[in-house]
């Protein structure tokens, strides 16, 4: 863990900034709930007028309900859930892989304009701190954001820079080593011309989860994020302006996972929630530094017409050191990887906002290069290589044909080679271009009707390279039993050296060196719908809207022989409802939807050759469900909020071919994509200065693996219950809180164990206090 120290400096400036800000006002009352207005749909529109299934999480919300991160936001969202680290999904569908075939994203998230590299999407510890706001766009984005955004969209906005000066800090600390300090402020450098905005946190966690070997804690987690904002607005040119803001972001964590069987005798594991240990003597953690950049220019052509521009850069580099063996148990193996993203992009729009027609239409390029270095040594177990396997099952699938007692006198031989270390090395290299045309327009036809349309044209070229060199390492080489050694049993000699040459064969399988290859792409997104407003306050819209996943190219290893595959589709049929009652103090907000998936990626396997494999595109699904959000003021001091999501996942076609048996998968449910998700909870304020939230929100029960690895093997994740809370007393310019996540100390499984010998566990109650200023 990087040393808790690093936050003394940072501290120190927020105390410093403090003492000097006294003659400053205070920016904003934090009980002011003003009209949300959405622009992930790169046009602004009132929440109620957006027919899109949005939900909206302010800068209000960020901070009562304690959301630090990424993955705070999507907990507390209906349809959505995730685990830092592994990844999220919206509506059920994982935003990088459903089918395990492929290699293109299914959702997408940008900050202040630009897209977030996929290591730091996935590990998702970039923070929240000094956010404007934050949107989900749950169901196909693709029409107007292309690529990757086939489950949809989260978009970050962070706070602009003004001219008024304002300052903001924070100071917090808790349970297991939890330390927090950050700050924000700006205001002008030339009046009504040219302001700033600075912002920045570090936040760091020791972690619940022991590793044995070091007695430290195996799941510590180390965040730190600067950013810098200009916004220019010249009198000599009022109708222009343009914002510049760059963001670093750090952060280095340990495992989230524990084992599932003891590795070491003094510490056993009875109870896997009192019992959360590793037993790891190599050091293990990952680690993602990322720079972003974005300029957004905009110029107001007329009082109907904005001309926008958006140039974003990001450099992410994303790396990992790994226990190879993953015990305490002889000697140490290490393995490294170091993975480096470029994103370049570049958008330009044009709006129109007139008297009944409104939209825009947009040009939009980017180009993604990606290079990838691992190396090291590993060690797996003969259980996972499937070697039992290999003995037992019949010579016409690939196997030995042994009888079970047989097998297991075998395996016996081979204890002192058991876990098999490998040598490995591996390159791989994508670069990805992306040019697009798009549009999308709103017409009124009268009082009631509005009719909506978009298109968008989407074409793709994308090179894949990699080079894999796998090999049994010198150390289990010595180890393995030799035909020579049992030259007084023929059969038994030629049974180990056929095993001998099995475990060399599946070595030489998995290397291979695949040539640069290339392919292009190109798909039609249309959407097209209707809004019918009832009355000012209800009103109904009907969408009907194209999404895709990019198409690829790989390389078959074992035949050494490329292939291309090609994009998947959905139609995404949405029935909306927006809603607002009793003199505008319940908003009840609904969406009902229906996908039809085809043309899926799904590995084919065309021998018993694991390595003998294709990505095509003979899969199919679909999914169907609804979300409802309400939000309830019972007076100027009680605001009640909830919300309920139900996605039903499945698939209709979608089967795999492996060791000549054809497995079936139809009809099971999405990996990870839990039915029911629920939030709901209560915002307090007192004239007096007191606040208070507390929130519950559902996760229910969900696969753990699309396709079991093996017989009896299909475990699921556990269904749990949250409950937070965030209880202070404010004065004008300063607040101090207590806050407690998981209040009721549930103990959920967030990954089950899938045959590796170790599982992910819910973090357990945890305590917290925070001293906030504003001015």
């Amino acid at each position: 863990m990087k040393s808790s120290p690093a936050l003394a400096p940072l501290a120190s400036a927020i105390t410093l900034a403090l003492c000097a800000a006294n003659s400053l006002t205070v920016h904003a009352d934090v009980q002011d709930i003003e009209k949300i207005i959405v622009s992930g749909q790169k046009i602004d529109r009132g929440l109620q007028e957006t027919p899109a299934s949005v939900a909206v999480i302010t800068e209000q919300t960020v901070e009562r309900e304690n959301l630090n991160t990424f993955y705070d936001v999507l907990a507390r969202t209906p349809n959505v859930s995730g685990t830092d680290g592994a990844g999220f999904n919206i509506r059920g569908i994982d935003a990088f892989n459903v089918t395990g075939g492929g290699s293109g994203g299914l959702a997408s998230v940008y900050i202040d304009g630009a897209p977030v590299p996929y290591r730091m999407m996935q590990q998702g510890g970039f923070s929240t701190w000094d956010i404007s706001q934050v949107e989900v766009l749950r169901g196909p984005q693709s029409t107007l954001q292309g690529r990757n955004a086939l489950a949809g969209a989260v978009v970050m906005n962070t706070r602009d820079a003004e001219q008024e000066y304002s300052l903001k800090a924070r100071l917090g600390m808790g349970e297991y080593g939890a330390q927090e300090a950050a700050i924000a402020l700006g205001g002008g450098l030339v009046e009504d011309e040219l302001a700033f905005r600075l912002s920045a946190e570090k936040r760091d966690s020791d972690g619940y989860n022991t590793n044995v070997a070091t007695g430290e804690e195996s799941d510590f987690d180390d965040n730190e994020f600067y950013r810098a904002k200009l916004r220019y607005t010249p009198t000599a040119l009022p109708q222009f302006e343009a914002q510049l803001s760059f963001m670093h972001s750090e952060n280095e964590k340990g495992i989230e996972w524990v084992a599932t069987q003891s590795g070491n005798t003094a510490y056993p594991i009875n109870d896997i929630f009192a019992d959360r240990y590793v037993y790891l003597d190599s050091p293990t953690f990952e680690f993602t530094d990322t720079d972003m950049y974005a300029l957004n220019m905009q110029y107001d052509l007329t009082d109907f017409w904005r001309l926008t521009a958006i140039t974003t850069y990001s450099n992410s580099k994303y790396g990992y050191e790994w226990d190879g063996d993953a015990s305490m148990v002889g000697p140490q193996s290490t393995l490294t990887d170091r993975r480096e993203d470029k994103t370049t992009s570049q958008e330009l729009r044009l709006t129109y906002d007139g008297e009944r027609l409104s939209g825009l239409i947009g040009l939009y390029y980017s180009d993604v290069d990606v290079n990838d270095i691992s190396s090291g040594e590993r060690g797996v177990t003969f259980e996972q290589l499937g070697v039992r396997t290999l003995l037992t099952a019949p010579p016409e699938f690939g196997g030995l044909g042994l009888p079970a007692v047989l097998a297991e006198q075998v395996l016996q031989l081979y204890r002192g080679a058991d876990p098999l270390f490998i040598s490995q090395s591996a390159h791989y290299v994508q670069g990805i271009t992306t040019t697009a045309l798009f549009a999308d327009f709103t017409y009124e036809l009268n009082n009631h009707w509005d009719v909506f349309v978009g298109l968008r044209y989407d074409r793709e070229q994308q090179e894949n390279g990699n080079t894999t060199d796998i090999s049994i390492s010198a150390r289990t080489e010595q180890a393995l039993p030799q035909p020579s050694d049992y030259a007084f049993d023929p059969m038994l000699a030629q049974l180990i050296g056929g095993i001998n040459q099995q475990l060399y064969a599946m070595a030489a399988d998995a290397s291979g060196d695949e040539p640069v290859e290339d392919a292009d792409f190109d798909a039609w997104l249309p959407k097209v719908g209707a809004t019918y407003r009832f009355n000012d306050d209800v009103s109904s819209s009907f969408t009907v809207q194209r999404g895709y996943r990019s198409g690829g190219v790989g390389t078959n290893i074992a035949q050494s022989t490329p292939f291309t595959f090609d994009p998947e589709y959905t139609w995404n049929y949405e029935l909306a409802m927006r809603s607002v009652w009793l003199d505008d103090a319940l908003v009840l907000n609904a969406n009902l939807f229906y996908l039809d998936w085809e043309d899926q990626q799904v590995d084919v396997y065309l021998s018993s050759n694991q390595y003998d494999r294709e990505v095509r595109n003979v899969g199919a699904s679909h999914v169907q469900g609804f979300e409802t959000e309400l939000s309830y003021s019972l007076n100027p001091s009680t605001r009640f909020y909830g919300g309920i999501g139900y996605s039903q996942t499945e698939f209709d076609d979608f089967v795999q071919l492996f060791n000549g048996v054809e497995t079936n998968y139809s009809g099971r449910e999405f990996a990870g994509a839990p039915q029911w998700t629920a939030l709901m909870g209560v915002d307090y304020f007192s004239h007096q200065g007191w606040v208070a939230n507390v929130n519950a929100s559902y996760t229910g029960s969900s696969q753990r693996l699309s396709t079991p690895l093996e017989q009896g093997l299909d475990p699921r994740n556990d269904a749990h219950w949250l409950v937070n809370a965030r209880v202070g007393y404010q004065w004008q310019h300063y607040g101090v809180y207590a806050l407690v996540q998981n209040a009721l100390d549930e103990q959920y499984v967030v990954l089950a164990p899938a045959g590796l010998g170790n599982q992910t566990l819910g973090a357990p109650r945890t305590f917290s206090v925070r001293f906030e200023a504003q001015f």
